[in-house]
């Protein structure tokens, strides 16, 4: 656009419509497009975009782990009950439901909390689909009306050849510009390969092309087929979507009659879509294959999950909808690899990486929260703090937890005679047959004295007395 911009002093003439189009200004849009900015490749924007939104996000990641994990031990907690509870209203399954229901309620199992980061990732997963659309079909229309004010600036210098001779010139520098971009060198070798006059000018421009790595053109689908890199009219008036719109792109009825004309765009494109197969082949369904896959590694995760945390039955109707989605999505996330552009592939595949990747990192911090808080508790967990059937009283069940200290709780008995003395003559007093006198090895209370504790708070002693 710089040398666009320049020309405007002495080429009037010229229909520059570039400047005029309106950029989308929306909340993603402007990310994309202005704030990362100081990223000219835009595929590289998108990575850098993808990865910053992630880190912003990943608290709510993590707090979908943490209460994930909590519900899985509140179900192992609760796995006896629950079968009690089972073998009990399994004949009425809405009775069941609701007894299992009341249950996890009291234990603090949490239905909707880990669902929460589930939903705020679908609504950014949406609304970025829908502004990645709009600002890929902005930017194919501006690099083509870019191509066209170059065909046109060009066109106005030289008007006293013949007409094709006008067009394979200007069709010369538009295929340089959006594959290597101009400098005057190339101004020179122009003029003298065409005998042009010396008031003859251009400046200098970068290649317009939006590559990144393997893809020739980001703003179209990572596939082999319908020469998406450099698109015919008809694939280009469909790409752009409602951007062909004067209401949409900001331009006159004039301009946009102009420059959006079958005509003007193959002659303005022609040396472009004349190329070879291989340069208008854009892709080579890379990025759709990896979304596939890491969509179905995903839904493997979650799934495995989801049975381990209890908040799906193996063989109910949960069960059933995972299986479903299991397929549903991967097909889905195809669909969009195939038919919107790279760069919403490029995030949705960037995007499901880092999940993976935070999950193992979550995973393993919680693990850690988890040893540090069974040493806290000497090995030895309570049961539920909750209530219970009565009110405002408190369930007094302990259990033993994986990794416990299996003696912990246990007394020991050593030997000790009447007066003290030496080790030799408790010895003695040992073979004598002297009653061993109980000593408490720690402070902790025998689970199974605790376990005579009723519901009231009195003991079972008491109770007799």
């Amino acid at each position: 656009m710089a040398f666009l911009n320049t020309m405007l002093a002495f080429l009037g003439e010229a229909v520059l419509v570039t400047p005029q189009i309106t950029a989308p200004n929306k909340m993603w849009h402007i990310l994309i497009i202005k704030t990362f900015s100081f990223i000219a490749d835009y595929g590289w924007r998108i990575v850098v975009f993808t990865l910053l939104l992630k880190l912003i996000l990943s608290p709510l990641d993590f707090y979908q782990r943490y209460k994930m994990h909590k519900n899985q031990k509140i179900t192992e907690r609760l796995k006896p009950t629950m079968e009690k509870i089972q073998k009990q209203y399994g004949h009425d399954k809405q009775a069941f439901s609701q007894k299992q229901m009341e249950l996890n309620r009291k234990e603090g199992y949490s239905y909707f909390s880990s669902c929460l980061p589930m939903i705020v990732t679908m609504v950014v997963f949406i609304t970025l689909w829908l502004s990645m659309n709009t600002v890929a079909q902005y930017m194919m229309l501006r690099e083509y009306t870019t191509l066209s004010d170059t065909f046109s600036v060009a066109e106005t210098q030289i008007m006293d050849m013949p007409e094709a001779k006008r067009t394979e010139i200007c069709q010369d520098i538009v295929y340089t510009v959006y594959y290597d971009g101009i400098d005057q060198k190339y101004v020179a070798e122009l003029k003298e390969k065409y005998e042009l006059p010396d008031s003859f000018a251009l400046a200098d421009a970068k290649p317009m092309q939006a590559k990144f790595l393997w893809i020739k053109n980001i703003w179209a689908p990572d596939v082999p087929w319908q020469n998406k890199a450099v698109m015919s009219w008809s694939d280009f008036e469909r790409a752009i979507g409602n951007y062909k719109l004067a209401s949409k792109n900001g331009l006159s009825s004039d301009d946009l009659g102009f420059v959006l004309e079958p005509g003007r765009y193959t002659r303005v494109m022609g040396r472009l879509l004349n190329g070879s197969k291989s340069d208008r082949t854009n892709g080579y369904l890379i990025l759709p294959v990896l979304v596939v896959l890491l969509s179905v590694g995903s839904q493997l995760i979650t799934t495995r999950q989801q049975k381990r945390a209890g908040q799906m039955n193996e063989k109910g109707g949960m069960a059933t909808s995972m299986k479903v989605m299991m397929f549903i999505m991967p097909v889905m996330m195809a669909f969009f690899a195939i038919q919107y552009a790279s760069i919403f592939t490029m995030y949705m595949v960037m995007n499901t990486a880092l999940t993976l990747i935070f999950n193992v990192v979550f995973t393993a911090i919680i693990r850690v929260m988890d040893k540090n808080k069974q040493r806290r508790n000497y090995g030895i967990a309570s049961g539920s703090t909750r209530g219970g059937n009565v009110p405002g009283k408190y369930s007094y069940v302990i259990h033993y937890v994986k990794g416990a200290n299996p003696d912990a709780g246990k007394r020991e008995t050593v030997s000790q005679s009447a007066g003290g003395g030496s080790t030799e003559k408790k010895k003695k007093s040992k073979q004598a047959g002297a009653t061993p006198t109980p000593v408490v090895k720690s402070g902790r209370p025998d689970p199974t004295e605790l376990m005579n504790i009723d519901m009231s708070g009195s003991s079972t002693n008491k109770k007799k007395k």
